[in-house]
């Protein structure tokens, strides 16, 4: 079991989201499912940010949409501006 000064060390990662929100759902269960750990306080710390107000990526790319590279700029911040190291 992790104590304290354990959890401290522990990596926390930072995960754009909701650009899909059924896809990052999708991802969070596969991280949960292959994380290796014997009790809930074992697995990985996330933090994520579910922000479905991103412009459609295939949209801009087909030229036909707004860009969503300043909305993930934004939403990079939130994770590390929380503790998170791992993106």
């Amino acid at each position: 079991m992790m104590n304290r000064k354990n959890s401290k060390r522990r990596k926390v990662v930072g995960i754009l989201g909701g650009m899909g929100p059924e896809a990052t759902c999708m991802l969070f269960q596969y991280i949960i499912a292959r994380t290796p750990a014997r009790c809930d306080q074992e697995h990985l710390r996330l933090i994520i940010d579910n922000d479905p107000s991103v412009p459609d990526r295939t949209e801009a790319l087909l030229g036909h949409g707004e860009s969503p590279l300043p909305w993930l700029v934004r939403s990079a911040s939130f994770p590390k501006s929380w503790g998170a190291r791992v993106r």
